[in-house]
């Protein structure tokens, strides 16, 4: 799953965009973590990356229990993040890729 889904087809997508940031938002809302989006689709990913990025880091170092918890929430397998080894830039990229998917899919299925 995690390796197979392209975000590229989606990303010029602005409901798309903005329906995953709110996803994201809400995941991480759930363990008080703060994103927040601006609504520029323009650099989306990158804005969602650069906020992403030091919760996943943060909760890698202090917390991984938690951190468990919000992969399991976002739907991302913990044994693949634990037998990989994989650094906290490719887990972000794997969270936001997981939240566009759960978007793609659920517009496709609705």
């Amino acid at each position: 799953m995690e390796d197979s889904f392209s975000v590229q087809p989606y990303l010029t997508d602005v409901l798309l965009l903005t329906q995953t940031a709110k996803q994201i938002k809400k995941d991480f809302a759930f363990f008080d973590l703060s994103v927040e989006f601006s609504g520029n689709t323009e650099n989306a990913y990158q804005e969602l990356f650069s906020q992403i990025l030091p919760h996943i880091k943060e909760l890698l170092d202090t917390n991984f229990p938690r951190f468990l918890s919000l992969l399991y929430r976002i739907d991302i397998n913990e044994k693949f993040i634990k037998n990989t080894g994989i650094s906290s830039e490719e887990i972000t990229d794997l969270i936001i890729k997981r939240c566009l998917q759960k978007v793609v899919l659920r517009k496709l299925y609705s």
